[in-house]
């Protein structure tokens, strides 16, 4: 017996940074094309919410950037119609630099919109923390995470030689996860629940 997937309300995508022109690096653009796909397949029906704040050194906002992508995109691939449709269906929260921080302020926009079964989309490397985070910060409410990791970013970097940068995001993620089971070790440690 085949299961069906649920049928997703909204997609949430992370953001990855921007490049100094405005313009969202190969990463974001991985991860908002496997979630544009995702969205037309579900019936272009669903919301999907992009999150990434401004950085230093950048004049726009990594989700801005994204969405700005995301439209161009879908007019090139599927037609003004769709585009015009998309305008509709994206939310952008532009406050986050940081996946906790997009966990908790994507958190009240999933709320207002009503949605029980949220896609998160990243890249394989990120998903797991990013699945946690998620998680920890939506478990009082009733909705679900369906992790929609994207495929052959890895791959897309080792094949086009791209070590260092593989490198680089390995230990960013990596940090990032000693960071965060050092809070967790800190707050037990304090007498927390």
């Amino acid at each position: 017996m085949i299961l069906e997937p649920p049928r997703l309300e909204g997609y949430i995508v992370l953001g990855a940074r921007v490049n100094p022109q405005g313009r969202p690096g190969r990463i974001a653009r991985m991860r908002l094309v496997h979630a544009l796909n995702h969205w037309r397949q579900g019936g272009a029906h669903g919301y999907i919410l992009l999150t990434g704040g401004q950085r230093p050194g950048t004049r726009i906002s990594e989700a801005q950037a994204m969405a700005g992508y995301a439209l161009a995109w879908a007019e090139k691939s599927w037609g003004l119609d769709f585009r015009i449709h998309l305008t509709t269906r994206l939310i952008v929260e532009e406050t986050s630099l940081n996946t906790a921080a997009s966990a908790r302020n994507t958190l009240p926009l999933v709320q207002d919109l009503s949605l029980t079964d949220v896609g998160l989309v990243s890249d394989r490397l990120h998903m797991r923390r990013a699945h946690h985070l998620f998680r920890r910060q939506f478990r009082h409410h009733a909705i679900n995470l369906h992790p929609l990791p994207v495929p052959g970013v890895m791959k897309h970097y080792w094949q086009n030689r791209r070590y260092l940068w593989l490198a680089k995001m390995a230990l960013r993620e990596g940090g990032a996860w000693l960071k965060l089971l050092g809070r967790r070790a800190l707050f037990w440690r304090r007498g927390g629940r």
